[in-house]
């Protein structure tokens, strides 16, 4: 038929009315409205399933008990490891480290890619995709947190999962009763005392500044100690030296934005423990 009236040819069928015309597509779009309404619900449930098991397995995970050296009798033989990592690893080869953030949900393994810096922004531990993503560094920086600066990645979540709860040290009184971090590694525990929280903006920091200038890290830790945010907590007294190396966990400000603001909570290496 189509045929026909290009080539201005009269139709022998009747057109349709303008009102049945219209039907078909009308029904066309509502079933695929609610095809898309349909998969969009299946998504979001999915992933409250996703948020409910990460809230439950943050719930179940123990948390390492305080490193011995900072308590009054500590041992004078290495401690174990609290962190079981060859049966980590034997499941999750991207396993590398574990933090723990006391009195917050963080409390997590902290994973690297070798073949993508991104891979876990929205994948689970398995490789499975998920919003909550999983805690990650980039290949910028060595898995031994022997650089100047580590910057560990995680998402802000709405149940406080990943590192939804970095942004209590918003709170001033929270921030100051709140001065340790610690990074587990096969080996090692290392203690880092934290001296400052505030708001920074998107800039990638390991592509931004080059550490290995001492002139480049002394102003960077200057601008750690005295950020220009108006949402800032700094330590009172601390300071930084130019071999110091710092830690800083970086998340967004707000939950499922794409806010160009980013929270760092900075802490800098006190300890290192030898573990057996």
């Amino acid at each position: 038929m189509a045929d026909m009236e290009d080539n201005g040819q009269q139709s022998a069928t009747p057109a349709p009315t303008g009102r049945k015309r219209g039907v078909i597509p009308l029904v066309i779009a509502l079933v695929v409205l609610l095809g898309v309404a349909g998969a969009g619900g299946a998504y979001l449930i999915s992933q409250m399933a996703v948020g409910q098991r990460e809230a439950a397995r943050q719930e179940a995970t123990a948390v390492p008990e305080t490193p011995a050296e900072l308590t009054e009798d500590a041992p004078e033989e290495k401690p174990t490891n609290p962190i079981d990592f060859p049966s980590l690893k034997a499941e999750h080869p991207d396993i590398y480290a574990w933090i723990t953030v006391p009195d917050t949900g963080v409390n997590y393994p902290i994973v690297q890619s070798a073949t993508d810096d991104n891979f876990y922004l929205r994948r689970d531990l398995d490789g499975a995709y998920s919003v909550y993503g999983s805690i990650y560094t980039q290949s910028m920086n060595a898995t031994d947190f022997s650089d100047p600066v580590t910057v560990v990645y995680g998402h802000n979540t709405e149940n406080g999962t990943m590192f939804g709860d970095l942004l209590k040290f918003r709170d001033p009184d929270f921030f100051a009763a709140h001065e340790k971090l610690y990074i587990y590694l096969p080996g090692h525990i290392l203690t880092y005392r934290i001296i400052a929280a505030y708001d920074y903006d998107d800039r990638h920091i390991l592509n931004s500044f080059d550490f290995t200038d001492p002139t480049v890290r002394e102003q960077y830790f200057a601008t750690v100690l005295a950020p220009t945010s108006m949402q800032v907590n700094v330590r009172e007294g601390a300071s930084l030296a130019a071999d110091d190396r710092i830690v800083q966990l970086s998340t967004c400000t707000a939950v499922g934005t794409h806010d160009p603001v980013r929270y760092l909570v900075t802490g800098v290496l006190v300890d290192d423990q030898e573990t057996q």
